[in-house]
């Protein structure tokens, strides 16, 4: 009740009770008992009007002690870097931390009492997201018990959060719905560590796979190729098996150097070298491929020379890999545009094409051991890459488009941090 409509009550029933209890006092009660009659209605509003304001005191006290809760449970909340929600039993809104707030994009709505559903309507682009709450809410309703799944919140700047959401229904002696608790954990960094983890375990599996098999198909495959080198020469008749026979001995010698690459530590020694003349060179050495496959090569280098600590046949080799795989996507008359900046104390290499482009699912495995979207690749080329990036402390990402191309970004810093002169490639 508001505070107006309490003090108007209390003025109407205290003129109603001095109206009333004068006029008992005038008609009803005799001269001699008028002063106890007027004594005792006194003392009886005093007390309950006494009665009445201990009632408002204690009520006070009340209300001041759960806002107290209130305060800290608000100030709690919102310490935890957790989403955490409380809706009643209809699935509307009464309580969310900041947190919550935010990643959902409703800092300035009035959101208590509202339903997902309601509140999509005052956020674009988590629309979808609240509406799909209602769908997972009725789910645990439904059920009873706790829940546990991991849902994968996208942000507006195109990245994603991956959290492990509890959802706890309450219910009341009668088994009706009370309320219920949500609790949303941020498990983006967990999960990114458990594929870099399994990553790391693929390699690791890779490097031992090549230390042991590796050497030892190399030395029958020297005989193999000495043999047919030599039926070459003297037998004209079957030139072009034996030309394809060659071929694949040394598609399997290329693989077999790719797999020591990955088995054998290395020790890196890095000297300082003009990164745009090393660009230029491998430019140079596939200008012959590029015109087989009619693409054109669209380069934009600073004019002032850029210098970078690397290792440079390890670069080299980077380079060769992704920008032969451009030109191998790219349609013909396509183009691969390859740009170098520097920022800071970090090179920027950046190789586009407008190529094929890779699909999301694929793009997610990009760098795996023996995963490749090529009828005849052997998925070592990316993975050998990644490794030599990662030997130089830089980092390589890969954005694409189907039938929109691809997009490569290299970033390297200008000296190695360690200073050290050489370095183990793990």
């Amino acid at each position: 009740m508001k505070k107006k409509n309490i003090l108007f009550l209390y003025f109407v029933s205290s003129f109603i009770w001095i109206y009333v209890s004068n006029y008992v006092a005038v008609y009803y009660i005799s001269s001699e008992y008028t002063h106890y009659f007027e004594r005792s209605k006194e003392i009886f509003y005093i007390l309950v009007t006494g009665s009445i304001i201990y009632f408002f005191f204690l009520k006070k006290e009340e209300l001041d002690s759960t806002k107290e809760e209130e305060k800290r449970l608000s100030t709690l909340i919102n310490s935890m870097i957790d989403f955490v929600n409380f809706k009643d039993g209809e699935g509307r809104w009464i309580q969310s931390n900041d947190f919550g707030l935010k990643l959902f994009q409703l800092e300035k709505v009035d959101y208590r009492g509202k339903t997902d559903a309601e509140l999509a309507e005052y956020t674009e682009f988590y629309a979808d997201a609240l509406r799909n709450c209602v769908i997972s809410d009725e789910e645990t309703w439904k059920t009873g018990k706790v829940t546990h799944c991991e849902e994968v919140v996208p942000l507006p700047d195109g990245t994603s959060k991956t959290f492990n959401t509890i959802k706890i229904p309450l219910f009341d002696e009668e088994g009706n719905r009370e309320g219920l608790v949500v609790i949303g954990r941020d498990i983006t960094e967990l999960r990114e560590a458990e594929d870099r983890l399994r990553r790391t375990e693929k390699l690791s599996v890779v490097g031992e796979l090549s230390a042991s098999v590796a050497h030892e198909i190399r030395n029958p495959l020297t005989s193999l190729k000495g043999f047919v080198q030599l039926l070459q020469k003297e037998d004209d008749q079957h030139q072009n098996y034996y030309q394809i026979m060659l071929d694949e001995l040394n598609r399997i010698n290329y693989i077999v150097g790719e797999l020591l690459l990955l088995a054998k530590p290395q020790h890196i020694k890095f000297t300082t070298t003009n990164i745009q003349k090393l660009l230029n060179d491998v430019i140079s050495l596939l200008g012959v491929e590029a015109s087989l496959h009619n693409v054109q090569i669209n380069v934009n280098l600073p004019k002032k020379d850029l210098l970078i600590e690397c290792e440079p046949n390890q670069l080299k080799q980077l380079f060769i890999n992704i920008i032969k795989n451009a030109i191998e996507a790219t349609n013909n008359s396509g183009t691969v545009s390859i740009a170098l900046e520097q920022i800071e104390d970090n090179i920027f290499i950046t190789i586009k094409d407008n190529g094929c482009g890779i699909s999301k699912d694929r793009l997610e495995k990009i760098g795996e051991p023996f995963y490749s979207s090529k009828e005849k690749g052997t998925g070592l080329g990316l993975t050998v890459s990644s490794k030599i990036v990662q030997s130089h402390e830089g980092t390589i990402r890969f954005d694409s488009e189907i039938n929109q191309g691809t997009t490569v970004s290299i970033s390297l810093p200008k000296s190695q941090a360690s200073l050290l002169q050489s370095k183990v490639l793990a």
